[in-house]
């Protein structure tokens, strides 16, 4: 930590500086908006079932700002869900989607389900459940603290017409490192990965190493800098590496452990996660007090 963020979270109050940075990265850090190209709204595309893919642990604060937003900035590409996993949240997540998302989870746009089994967070894990339990042609991670913008899922959908199925579209931007997670494939194609990998530490590099995974199984890479899809939340380094192991391990610690792990794999052609098959959970869809079948 600098000596300018050393002396700020000494100063500040925690929630305060959360505040603040909230409404920094809201309404004042600066992107260039530009027009998106017509042809993402032809008629003559073929519109694939999108789904955009979110895991929430103890992180709605992120939720209560992203949600609702992105799911208005889309609701005119009308084939297209979002899967909200709560990995055992403990901050009345459950309460909170009940009260404030049922008329989406009515409607069928939002899949809301819920595992008591964790005790603490793993990126790769919760991304794969999320990603699992997706209906969709193209599926999208979407971090919790990620905007998406508007009309986000008419782009993907026309690159996915544009390239066709064999493409993985990476949504980030120097310096806009909030959206490196921002990735969007075909389901078909992420099964063919084996998804993110388990064997990973909980968190750090796991978006990388699936896409360089993908990158070396010959999927055509596009790295899409539209500023208008880049919006975020940020997050210390504290509070990025928060719920999955205990405070004195550093979030760039585990990103280089899992980084070295993964050039490891990748070199030795270990493209293929989970051979055995990834971590089953007992899950409950929408309120339900009935456990449904694992995907």
């Amino acid at each position: 930590m600098n000596t300018k963020k050393f002396i700020i979270s000494r100063l500040v109050p925690q929630r305060f500086e959360k505040m603040l940075r909230s409404f920094r990265d809201q309404f004042i850090r600066s992107y260039k908006i530009e027009k998106l190209p017509k042809e993402i709204y032809s008629k003559e595309l073929k519109f694939y079932k999108v789904s955009f893919c979110i895991t929430c642990m103890n992180r709605l604060f992120h939720l209560k700002n992203t949600l609702e937003k992105n799911i208005l900035d889309n609701r005119t590409y009308k084939n297209l869900e979002f899967i909200v996993i709560n990995y055992n949240s403990k901050d009345h997540l459950d309460k909170w989607m009940k009260q404030h998302m049922l008329k989406y989870i009515e409607s069928g746009i939002v899949k809301y389900y819920k595992t008591d089994d964790p005790s603490s967070f793993h990126a790769s894990k919760a991304k794969n459940l999320s990603h699992l339990l997706a209906e969709g042609d193209i599926v999208c991670n979407l971090d919790g603290d990620n905007f998406t913008g508007k009309d986000f899922a008419f782009y993907i959908n026309y690159m996915f017409n544009k390239y066709e199925e064999d493409l993985f579209l990476h949504f980030t931007k120097k310096p806009f490192w909030g959206t490196e997670g921002r990735m969007a494939l075909s389901k078909e194609n992420f099964l063919k990965l084996g998804g993110y990998d388990e064997d990973l530490l909980p968190i750090g590099h796991e978006d990388h190493d699936l896409m360089n995974r993908a990158k070396a199984s010959g999927f055509k890479y596009l790295k899409i800098e539209i500023e208008n899809f880049l919006r975020y939340l940020s997050n210390t380094e504290k509070e990025k590496a928060e719920n999955c192991v205990d405070d004195s391990t550093s979030f760039y610690v585990l990103e280089k452990g899992n980084q070295e792990k993964s050039n490891e794999n990748i070199n030795n052609g270990k493209l293929i996660a989970n051979p055995s098959g990834t971590e089953k959970f007992t899950l409950f869809k929408n309120f339900s007090t009935d456990p449904i079948p694992y995907p």
